[in-house]
């Protein structure tokens, strides 16, 4: 019998996927009459944390490609949110600054995220978001880890073409 993940047999994955899911529902909904998309409310508490950021950096922090996060910062110029301004050190580079229309969103935001987070985990005690917390953040680690050895591992392989038996050698050495 083949072994595959179903959402009757993979209770944590599914979990995972029906929390996150049901989360950026929650999330829209409260945004919505601010006309603004999470991303965009993670990107301007991203810059709210760091100013003075490059769109690369703000790319990192949010985990997205620099594509993605160059369309984004274009949509928050439009929108009066953030400022671009000439690196002063790379001629080449922009950094990000929050306007005042974007700090005033932020704090009146403020209670959206702190009446989530209550409404979240109102029936965990601190002990068990605390370990919640914890478990989440090393299986993410775990993924992140598997993630960059499936990378490596991949360009190995793309780079060892020469024969299937070497190509697979190199790639179970990698790994």
């Amino acid at each position: 019998m083949i072994d595959m993940i179903t959402k009757h047999n993979d209770l944590l994955g599914t979990l995972i996927h029906d929390v996150a899911h049901l989360l950026r529902l929650n999330i829209d909904r409260r945004l919505e009459s601010h006309n603004l998309t999470r991303v965009k409310w993670l990107a301007l508490g991203v810059l709210y944390h760091k100013d003075a950021t490059t769109q690369s950096e703000l790319a990192s922090a949010m985990e997205l490609g620099t594509a993605s996060v160059g369309r984004l910062v274009d949509r928050l110029v439009v929108r009066g949110f953030v400022e671009r301004r000439q690196d002063p050190e790379d001629r080449r580079a922009y950094r990000l600054f929050l306007t005042q229309t974007a700090l005033a969103l932020l704090e009146e935001l403020e209670d959206i995220g702190v009446e989530l987070r209550e409404e979240t985990l109102q029936s965990l005690s601190d002990q068990d978001i605390g370990t919640l917390n914890s478990g989440l953040l090393k299986i993410k680690s775990n993924l992140q880890s598997l993630s960059t050895t499936l990378i490596v591992a991949t360009g190995f392989f793309v780079h060892k073409t020469s024969t299937y038996s070497y190509a697979v050698t190199d790639l179970a050495g990698s790994i």
